[in-house]
C-alpha cells in the first residue's frame, strides 16, 4: 500500500510541470484568439455591407454572375472566405460544395474553442488539486515557506484556468452568432440564386 502510495505521488508530482506549462500555452493561445476575434469584430460593418449587397440584389432579381461579383468585393469574413473556396474549386458550378466547406471550416473553429471551454478549468483543477499534497505534507511537518509556495501555485492555477474557460466561452457564443447569422444568410442568396426560377433559361436568353 505505501508503494502504492508513493508511486501515485510521483506521478502527481511529475505531471505538476506538464499541466503549468499547458496552461501557460493556453494564456498565449487564448491572447491570440482575442486578437483574431478583435480583428473579426473591426471588420463586422465591411462584413455586413457585403451581405447587405447581396441581399439587395438578390431582391432586385440579379443573376448569379451579379451575385458572384459582388461576393468576389468581400475582403473579410465568411464571404470573402466563400469567395476563396469558389475560387479554388471552379467556381459557381461547386457553390453546394463551397457553402458545405465553409460550414465545417467554421465548425471547425468552434470546436476549438470548445475544446479549451473544457479543458482549461481541467487543467486548473489539476494544477489546484496537485501541489496541494506537498502543501499538506509541508503543513504537518511545519515547513511554512513549502506551505505557501504550493497554496499560491494551486490557487494561480484555479483563477486562471477558470479565466481562460470563461474567456474563451465568450469566445465561442460570439464568433457562434456571428458565424450562424452569416451562413444563414449565404446558404439563403445562393441557393436561391441556384434555383432554375432565378437562373434565366437559354431560350430567354
Amino acid at each position: 500500500m505505501k508503494l502504492l502510495e508513493q508511486l501515485l505521488s510521483l506521478i502527481s508530482e511529475a505531471v505538476l510541470l506538464p499541466t503549468l506549462a499547458a496552461i501557460v500555452i493556453l494564456v498565449a493561445w487564448s491572447a491570440m484568439l482575442l486578437g483574431g476575434l478583435l480583428r473579426e469584430w473591426l471588420g463586422r460593418r465591411t462584413v455586413q455591407a457585403t451581405l447587405t449587397a447581396l441581399r439587395r440584389a438578390h431582391v432586385e432579381g440579379a443573376d448569379p454572375v451579379r451575385m458572384l461579383h459582388i461576393l468576389g468585393t468581400a475582403t473579410t469574413g465568411l464571404p470573402a472566405r466563400m469567395n476563396q473556396l469558389l475560387s479554388q474549386w471552379g467556381g459557381a458550378a461547386d457553390l453546394p460544395h463551397c457553402l458545405v466547406e465553409l460550414e465545417i471550416e467554421t465548425a471547425t473553429t468552434l470546436s476549438r474553442l470548445t475544446w479549451m471551454t473544457r479543458i482549461a478549468p481541467m487543467l486548473g483543477l489539476m494544477g489546484t488539486l496537485i501541489p496541494l499534497g506537498p502543501a499538506l505534507t509541508g503543513l504537518a511537518s511545519g515547513d511554512l515557506a513549502t506551505l505557501s509556495s504550493n497554496l499560491v501555485v494551486a490557487f494561480t492555477a484555479t483563477v486562471v484556468g477558470v479565466l481562460l474557460g470563461c474567456t474563451s466561452y465568450t469566445m465561442n457564443l460570439v464568433r457562434k452568432n456571428w458565424y450562424q447569422r452569416d451562413l444563414s444568410t449565404l446558404e439563403h442568396l445562393f441557393v436561391s440564386a441556384q434555383s432554375p426560377a432565378v437562373i434565366p433559361s437559354a431560350s430567354a436568353a
